[in-house]
């Protein structure tokens, strides 16, 4: 009996690769030389906002971008460099890491100055990755080892996880507000990652991949909460795959040997965006998702 599971599992996995190979539905956003990098969809799904790095050579093109999901050319939205911009549930502001990570800001959607939002007494550094709450009143961040709540009404502050072997990097929230999902690197010195749940209240902790050592990185919630899309990395190639927000085994959605990191789910829950370096560059993609085969091979591997 064993024998016959290991043997069940390993076609399945093959089946989800396989199948997953076929990459259906790809479409390339940017092609700029620049460096793109962590888009995030409109809540409306009519744009997509992505960081983009021009380096010394074209500061003009640091900032973040809105492009179309349909393609075109990308509109410049901020003067400044920013990364991990996340869109308020309203459409109304967007949230990043501005001053090369060292402070997180809010702007408008329809452009403007942004403003810091988090006091310097938390001392930021190498981005925060601001996540906000499924009903835009909380931002979740990281500051070293911790993962802090904002609450951008009072301006309270309040730490959801502290460890100091351990990095938080905040994903996604639950549905109902109560949980954070993070990457989660164990040790200072150590390349494994994994994905978690953490309470928002700092209550508890729920691991969610099943590897002991392996190397998680971002996770994004599907619209219906019950689907995280996922990256796996091994050695220097990494894809975009999927599984189910409880937890368990994964279902490859992307795959070259290259690189792509930074899923994020389309309002509706048929497309994913990514950056990926398969065009020899750090450009901006979206695939299409059968949520449906999904679903069923993660049934299948659970068996």
């Amino acid at each position: 009996m064993k024998t016959y599971g290991m043997v069940l599992v390993i076609a399945c996995l093959i089946s989800s690769s396989t199948v997953a190979g076929q990459e259906v539905g790809l479409r390339q956003l940017t092609d700029d030389p620049a460096q793109d990098g962590f888009p995030q969809w409109s809540p409306d799904g009519k744009s997509i906002v992505f960081s983009r790095y021009g380096g010394d050579a074209e500061p003009e093109k640091n900032g973040l971008w809105l492009v179309s999901p349909e393609g075109g050319e990308p509109q410049r939205l901020t003067a400044l460099l920013g990364e991990h911009p996340h869109w308020s549930p309203d459409g109304n502001y967007i949230a990043f890491d501005g001053d090369f990570g060292n402070t997180i800001q809010l702007v408008s959607a329809s452009g403007g100055t942004p403003v810091r939002i988090v006091p310097e007494s938390i001392p930021v550094s190498r981005g925060g990755q601001p996540k906000w709450s499924p009903d835009g009143s909380r931002i979740a961040f990281k500051e070293g080892p911790n993962l802090w709540v904002l609450d951008l009404s009072t301006g309270r502050l309040a730490k959801a996880f502290t460890d100091p072997d351990r990095l938080p990097i905040a994903n996604d929230w639950s549905p109902d507000g109560t949980e954070i999902y993070v990457s989660l690197r164990e040790g200072a010195e150590n390349r494994f990652w994994s994905i978690w749940a953490i309470s928002a209240t700092g209550q508890g902790q729920r691991k969610l991949t099943l590897e002991k050592e392996s190397s998680y990185r971002y996770a994004d919630l599907s619209p219906d909460g019950t689907l995280l899309a996922v990256v796996w990395c091994e050695d220097r190639e990494c894809s975009i795959w999927v599984m189910s927000a409880a937890g368990g085994h994964r279902v490859q959605i992307t795959s070259h040997p290259g690189y792509d990191d930074g899923p994020a789910w389309s309002p509706d829950g048929t497309k994913i965006a990514f950056v990926s370096t398969r065009s020899g560059n750090f450009d901006i993609w979206t695939i299409d998702v059968d949520v449906d085969r999904v679903r069923r091979e993660l049934v299948d591997l659970d068996r």
